[in-house]
């Protein structure tokens, strides 16, 4: 269990760097959180006033969904009351969800303030499933708002707007929330470079459902014989391990020899 934990923790410090790295991150705000393997009502969080770059494997707070402390992790520096009852919510009444992922992007903001709905404008959209939606209710820190933001995500939706507020996704795994988020903040950065986010989207612009469908066995198709999001992920730590991050992500054997035989 212990190594279980400790390859889940450098996992999620990785994709702390890599929504840095991405240019998704608000400061020290927003949050990934995970399940523990073996203990799921146990999750990690990252501790609160830390930027994401610093975020590692040892310093991930691990709480309990009740917002206990398990472990502290090796930082004096609190976990954030208010991202928990957001995550708390969800990773309790979604046990299909590993991992929970929250971000304030600039386009996804913008998205989230400016869209009554998103429509399937762009080919991104085919990894997006079922979108959900919730209104702004003012700032979410008490127990009471967790009822009417895990109503707003039932399953199988992955995929969540908080209007006037940013971005949610959730999978399995952390790669696969990460992946979906991906294709999620292109969709945003779609809608706003195409200016749909103050002009209706022209009907002739619009994909039809059938080629949705087709698409999405397309997209799944394209998989190798990994777990959903795996091997994007894993590529993306391959960027931040050959900038020298040294992120710990415990790659598959093929990721490890290419690393090998393009660090020489």
């Amino acid at each position: 269990a212990v190594v279980s934990t400790q390859s889940t923790g450098r996992i999620l410090a990785t994709a702390y760097r890599l929504t840095h790295y991405l240019g998704w991150d608000d400061l020290i705000y927003g949050h990934i959180t995970s399940r523990i393997p073996g203990k799921e009502d146990n999750i990690l969080i990252n501790p609160y006033g830390l930027h994401y770059t610093e975020v590692t494997a040892s310093n991930l707070i691990k709480i309990d969904t009740a917002g206990n402390v398990v472990d502290q992790g090796s930082s004096k520096f609190p976990f954030q009351p208010v991202g928990n009852v957001i995550h708390s919510a969800i990773h309790s009444s979604r046990p299909d969800l590993g991992c929970v992922m929250h971000i304030h992007s600039r386009e996804g903001i913008a998205l989230t303030a400016a869209v009554e709905k998103i429509e399937p404008v762009c080919q991104a959209h085919v990894a997006l499933g079922e979108i959900s939606y919730h209104d702004f209710r003012g700032t979410i820190f008490s127990p009471e708002d967790k009822e009417p933001l895990s109503k707003d995500f039932p399953a199988p939706s992955k995929t969540l707007v908080m209007r006037n507020h940013g971005l949610i996704t959730g999978g399995e795994t952390i790669e696969e929330a990460f992946n979906i988020m991906y294709f999620f903040h292109q969709v945003c950065q779609c809608y706003v470079d195409c200016g749909y986010t103050h002009t209706q989207v022209p009907v002739s612009r619009l994909i039809s459902q059938e080629i949705l469908d087709k698409s999405v066995d397309g997209y799944e198709e394209c998989r190798y014989e990994t777990a959903p999001g795996i091997q994007e992920f894993e590529a993306f730590a391959r960027l931040l391990d050959y900038q020298g991050f040294e992120t710990g992500y415990p790659h598959s054997e093929a990721s490890r020899s290419l690393m090998e035989k393009n660090m020489k």
